[in-house]
């Protein structure tokens, strides 16, 4: 295995660089819908209510997901107050910590240049660096999870050392818990199939004796158990349709209408792969052991994240329901091997010439951004975007030139090309606030805050725009439109106004009130004897007020 030709002072400077990147104009862009809404939205209410047991979207019980992120994202508004920067704060924070995790584990099993490389790759895939600026669930539990695989993987390799075996387990077991308390059972289904198959495979059946099965899952329990008590004694209806509708009904039915075609998952996998592309098939294809088990037991680390990472792509794939931020738990687990592969041999190969190739698909996509264009993103908005791609296509090409200066081999060139493919994702993300307008509210709140302010109530009419509760620091009166918040409208209907009929007689009432429309379905309504005045528009919604 190959030393580490940089000094450590030189490592960490480059570990402080990506940083900088990473939580450059954190704030920057608005929080786009529907998810960084709904996920910044949860936790505001957290913080308005005290109420941190009972999860609510718009005021109505939202039991879709469980709650440790909202508590981290609420203890940041907490500490810092409510803005675009704080309710990305978390996600951007354990996306990072997560990358620093695998550079720690990846050194401990084989050497601190593994350990590097493992890092650099991390912080530079597609997938993995746009889900960590983005307000989702899913890095949360991708990082636990890699936690808790990790852990296993140092306390296996060292099953001669009672004491820092369990200790390890120990802290798999809380990560895991951790996990369980973000997204749900994944916690513990993902990890555990990847046990039982790889302890099958390789017929170490002494992996068994050495997982603490009683402490672990005792501190499993103690992490997880008092929140799922506590809410469903709240709430009686919370464990049918958390464990059964959000678990059983969203694998095995098309329920939340997100099925896709056989080759969803493997176009995912490969986009998210870039600019690892190359890696991630070697490692996961020819990853260089032999299928047979070994005929001395032993804890293969490297059979064990392939076996993890395989069983994720399966998993999900047999599903009925598919999202690309699915397969986010796979990502640490490459970036370790991929780590491991590079460290042996420092060279790269196809990940030199994918730079280029990315170039011209920025380049094309520049100037052929009109292709995307619809009423509700018009070209002349998705032309203020052409910018950002034009730079980014000039930092891979830059990047390209850098690393074949590098001779393509070497800490630099691998450095230099992980950096490269780091920014170019971050120009692309800072840019997409040129699209604000058709995919955020924030603009809308803004116009309408001082009616707002003076009492008058807003209504969404048919449409539930998510970040306009979180910008307008208060929930919004929810008319004909259910969607997700179903369960919440079936539990609580006084909240929600059912028929168009019955909102006219409220607006009729109101001496002053707004009103969001959906700007396609607007004309649909009938308004006779309804006054109002358009005072906002945009690509995707319109407010009139009645005054």
């Amino acid at each position: 295995m190959s030393d580490l030709s940089i000094t450590s002072s030189t490592k960490w400077m480059i570990v402080a660089i990506a940083a900088v990147i990473w939580f450059s104009l954190l704030g920057y862009r608005d929080l786009m819908e529907p998810d960084e809404g709904r996920y910044a939205e949860i936790p505001r209410e957290m913080v308005a209510t005290g109420d941190w047991t009972t999860p609510r979207l718009n005021d109505l019980k939202y039991f879709e997901k469980p709650v440790f992120q909202y508590w981290m994202t609420a203890v940041s508004f907490s500490l810092f107050g409510e803005s675009n920067a704080t309710a990305r704060l978390w996600v951007a924070l354990i996306s990072f910590l997560g990358a620093l995790w695998v550079m720690f584990v990846a050194g401990r099993l084989w050497g601190e240049a593994a350990g590097f490389y493992a890092f650099l790759v991390s912080i530079s895939g597609l997938l993995y660096v746009a889900m960590g600026h983005i307000i989702t669930l899913d890095m949360t539990v991708s990082v636990f999870l890699g936690i808790g695989v990790g852990a296993l993987l140092i306390a296996q390799s060292d099953r001669d050392n009672p004491t820092q075996v369990r200790n390890w387990m120990l802290l798999g077991w809380a990560a895991l818990g951790i996990a369980t308390l973000t997204k749900g059972l994944i916690g513990l289904v993902l990890p555990g199939a990847a046990i039982v198959l790889y302890s099958l495979w390789m017929r170490d059946w002494a992996l068994w004796k050495h997982l603490h099965l009683g402490k672990g899952l005792l501190l499993f329990l103690l992490v997880t158990a008092p929140w799922f008590i506590a809410v469903s004694l709240a709430n009686p209806e919370f464990p049918e349709f958390f464990f059964i509708h959000e678990h059983f009904d969203r694998y095995t039915s098309t329920v939340h209408m997100r099925d896709k075609p056989w080759w969803y998952f493997l176009a995912i996998l490969l986009l998210g792969a870039v600019p690892w592309i190359s890696a991630v098939t070697k490692n996961l294809f020819k990853p260089g052991f032999s299928w047979l088990p070994a005929k001395t037991a032993f804890f293969d680390p490297i059979r064990f994240l392939w076996v993890f990472a395989v069983f994720i792509f399966v998993f999900f794939s047999m599903g009925s329901s598919q999202l690309p931020a699915y397969l986010l738990p796979m990502f640490p687990a490459l970036s370790l091997m991929i780590g491991k592969t590079l460290a042996e041999n420092p060279r790269l190969g196809p990940e030199i010439w994918l730079m280029p190739v990315v170039g011209m698909v920025f380049l094309v996509a520049a100037w052929q951004i009109d292709l995307v264009a619809t009423s509700a993103l018009p070209a002349e908005l998705l032309h203020t975007y052409r910018p950002w791609w034009l730079a980014a296509t000039g930092l891979m090409f830059g990047g390209f030139w850098l690393v074949r200066f590098f001779g393509a081999a070497g800490p630099k060139a691998i450095t230099t090309l992980a950096l490269t493919a780091l920014l170019s994702v971050q120009l692309l993300s800072w840019g997409y606030q040129t699209l604000s307008s058709s995919r955020s509210s924030r603009a809308l709140a803004e116009q309408i805050r001082p009616y707002v302010d003076a009492g008058a109530p807003v209504y969404t009419v048919e449409t539930y725009p998510q970040s306009l509760p979180f910008y307008l620091g208060k929930p919004v009166q929810l008319a004909i439109m259910r969607s997700e918040l179903d369960m919440g409208i079936r539990q609580e209907p006084e909240k929600w106004i059912a028929s168009f009929d019955a909102f006219k007689s409220r607006w009729l009432l109101d001496e002053q009130a707004i009103a969001v429309f959906d700007a396609e379905s607007f004309s649909r309504f009938n308004f006779d004897e309804m006054p109002m005045q358009i005072i906002y528009r945009d690509p995707r919604k319109l407010a009139v007020i009645r005054r």
